[in-house]
């Protein structure tokens, strides 16, 4: 095959296939008296046509060809050539229909093959962005024969792309493909490689009978170094098409219109006002154009603005001497942790154990909820593909840039070893996640693996051969809540060894916690939530440039710090969020229930203005969102005390895990009942002790992996959803005193 042609396959169960297109098709509405019997045949047929899908896909960069008229097209303008195919047996089942007499199940299998060859698109697209941006080029147009330009363009794609031994097509004297379930797209390239017109422009196509018509728009997004530019089928979510067309949004509470994350302005067209727009902004912020991207539909041409800051700079991610040591030509290995909300991996000298460099990133999948449960329901909602791809090709950039950061080679990385929550391993695995969401609340595979990384990677066509090759480990979990990260943890804090009781906490998203030493251990998670990583709260941003991480208010003045020093400020970090908290406490601007005072209950705490002049503010919602992360820890950590049969005096050290608890203040932590005054001189903040653990393993001796399996067998864990000590502690815990 030729070296130029890139493929793209799938199989049937990364298809939809929309059963309303279907119907479209096959002219069946509900209103027609036949309309349950297609259903039923409909849904009887769905899984013979899924099992016979065979989506492939060639594309190529090619010139377009002299004589040929294309529109606005020149000859020996740059084009991509596109064919698709779902394939020779699925078109088989609907012909044996046919032949059969079977009419309604050969026009309904008919229907379903282009259903999906239409729904092949995404993946299809997904593909030609990250082409585009590696040439540095964008597409001015997509043109498909016969409606815009001539059906002779089918057989110089064909040729291109050699689609007889690529795609197993033939073509007839017409220039029709077989099998017919087959497309053939040509895209006009530019070198503006902000343009990204992808949709099939309906408005000029002469096709005006045609059942998958769908009419586009133009979505401009301004920003400081030029607009971007793409189309959209009417009717598109705007959060996706931002999402797919490169530009995620924060998106916290996973596109259900309550956090504002999502919150764009619209310049020029027009958004309908969503009820949650109401509920979200003023009326004066309705008016000035600020819409929630996620409830927003695609009506008509518009030009928009992203009003929230980007968070892939994450800046401080409490990794411990993240460059100690310089490559040496010898082995390497890369250890890595998935977190929720971001991603850390380290590349290690395996001759000495020592960490050569560090890359820390936002975890792409943010842009489809802040906590697993939101990534849990979007990924039952059918987006699990999606899920894995984003973080298979996160974890694919981060490798590759290590390596060549360092100038290390690909042929002696020996080793990766991973870490990461359990919702998360599975994931990036592409394991069912419907058993982690539901009592009894049971994980498809705990146990530490060994793989090739090429195994692990979903959808990171770019990786080679040799890095496909490389062994890679993956730590194990103790149940659905208590993962590999807080096993790998108690490995780096050598729980294994201790002779003492200790402790370990951390302050992420789910968290995790443990007590014990080399005797007995005990384990338990609660649902803290995101509001310890800025998420849920209004102003709430990651570690980034310009995030307030420090405050003190003292007779009245306002201090405050920011990460990078910065004169104007993004938003509020974790660290910024519980001193704020612990400040408004200690100078009775906030009582100890929660509540502030009346000078700030409606509109909240002023702590300064960002670059557009907005205020960012503390509100009453934020404290509330603070609170129940605090209490749901502090009571966690005190049922997990009485089970164990301990108490404060017993723990010889406490360590703080996890890149929020490196930077925390603990003693403003203890102003707010977070953690028990009485173990501030044992506390250490002990940074990503996740990573840590991977680190180890890395160049540990073959007996650790029997210390991970017993870690994570020996864990007996604490159900807190059912513990009535939980409950009780949990209310009283919410008072801030």
């Amino acid at each position: 095959m030729d070296k130029d042609i890139e493929m793209i396959t799938a199989d049937g169960s990364e298809l939809y296939i929309d059963k309303e297109m279907v119907f479209r098709q096959v002219n069946c509405d509900r209103d027609n008296p036949m309309y349950e019997e297609f259903e039923e045949e409909f849904e009887d047929l769905l899984p013979e046509i899924n099992a016979a899908l065979n989506p492939k896909a060639a594309l190529r960069f090619d010139k377009y060809p002299e004589g040929l008229k294309g529109g606005s097209i020149k000859s020996g303008a740059e084009v991509l050539y596109l064919i698709a195919t779902v394939g020779r047996e699925v078109c088989d089942i609907a012909s044996a229909y046919f032949k059969d007499g079977d009419y309604v199940r050969g026009m309904l299998a008919d229907a379903c093959a282009s259903a999906a060859l239409f729904s092949f698109e995404k993946p299809i697209f997904t593909k030609l962005r990250r082409l585009c941006a590696e040439r540095h080029v964008g597409v001015k147009k997509r043109y498909e024969a016969p409606g815009h330009i001539p059906m002779e363009i089918q057989k110089v794609a064909y040729d291109s792309l050699d689609a007889k031994e690529t795609l197993g097509l033939e073509i007839s004297s017409g220039y029709m493909y077989e099998p017919v379930k087959s497309t053939c797209q040509v895209f006009e390239l530019t070198d503006n490689e902000r343009v990204l017109h992808l949709t099939h422009g309906c408005a000029d196509c002469s096709n005006t009978e045609c059942k998958h018509r769908v009419e586009s728009a133009i979505i401009r997004v301004a920003a400081e170094d030029g607009d971007y530019e793409f189309s959209a089928a009417l009717g598109s979510s705007l959060m996706e098409v931002l999402n797919e067309n490169g530009m995620p949004l924060n998106a916290p509470c996973g596109g259900a219109g309550r956090c504002g994350k999502c919150a764009v302005r619209v310049i020029e067209g027009n958004i309908a006002v969503s009820e949650s727009d109401k509920k979200i902004f003023t009326d004066e912020e309705i008016s000035a154009g600020k819409r929630l991207a996620c409830r927003a539909e695609v009506t008509e041409n518009c030009r928009i603005e992203i009003l929230n800051s980007p968070e892939n700079d994450m800046l401080s991610m409490g990794i411990k001497d993240a460059a100690r040591a310089s490559y040496n030509g010898k082995d390497t290995g890369i250890a890595i942790d998935i977190g929720t909300t971001t991603l850390a991996l380290s590349l290690v000298s395996l001759e000495d154990g020592a960490v050569i460099d560090t890359y820390t990133a936002i975890n792409p999948q943010r842009a489809l909820g802040a906590d697993v449960i939101t990534r849990i329901e979007a990924a039952c909602r059918g987006r699990e593909k999606e899920l894995r791809s984003l973080i298979g090709r996160a974890l694919s950039d981060g490798i590759e840039e290590l390596l060549r950061n360092n100038g290390a080679e690909e042929g002696r990385l020996k080793k990766v070893c991973i870490a990461g929550n359990t919702t998360m391993l599975h994931l990036l695995m592409g394991y069912s996640v419907e058993g982690l969401g539901v009592y009894p609340f049971t994980a498809v595979n705990l146990e530490l693996e060994t793989k090739k990384l090429g195994e692990v990677l979903y959808d990171s066509e770019k990786m080679t051969d040799t890095l496909r090759e490389v062994e890679t480990i993956l730590m194990p979990g103790n149940s659905a809540f208590v993962g590999a990260d807080i096993i790998s943890g108690l490995y780096s804090c050598e729980f294994y060894k201790n002779e003492s009781v200790c402790a370990l906490i951390d302050l992420g998203t789910n968290g995790e916690m443990a007590i014990g030493n080399k005797d007995r251990l005990m384990v338990t998670s609660t649902a803290a939530g995101p509001a310890f990583e800025g998420g849920n709260i209004k102003w709430g941003v990651g570690s980034i440039k310009g995030a307030v991480s420090s405050v003190n208010i003292e007779n009245g003045i306002l201090n405050l710090k920011t990460i990078g020093d910065t004169d104007r400020i993004t938003g509020i970090c974790g660290t910024g969020v519980i001193e704020t908290t612990a400040e408004l406490l200690r100078n009775d601007l906030m009582d100890e229930t929660g509540v502030l005072d009346e000078e700030y209950f409606e509109e909240g705490y002023t702590l300064g203005e960002n670059e557009k002049g907005d205020k960012i503010t503390f509100t009453q919602k934020d404290i509330r969102e603070i609170q129940l992360a605090k209490s749901a820890i502090r009571a966690g950590f005190e049922t997990m005390l009485l089970r164990y049969g301990a108490g404060y005096g017993d723990i010889n050290r406490l360590y703080i895990a996890g890149g929020f608890g490196y930077y925390l203040d603990v003693e403003k932590a203890a102003v707010i009942g977070m953690i028990p005054e009485e173990l501030l001189g044992k506390c250490e903040a002990a940074g990503n002790t996740s990573l840590e653990g991977a680190v180890k393993f890395l160049s540990a001796k073959g007996s650790d992996r029997e210390i991970l399996s017993m870690l994570a067998k020996r864990g007996e864990e604490i159900a807190l959803s059912s513990d009535k000590d939980f409950n009780e502690l949990y209310m009283e815990y919410m008072m801030f005193e």
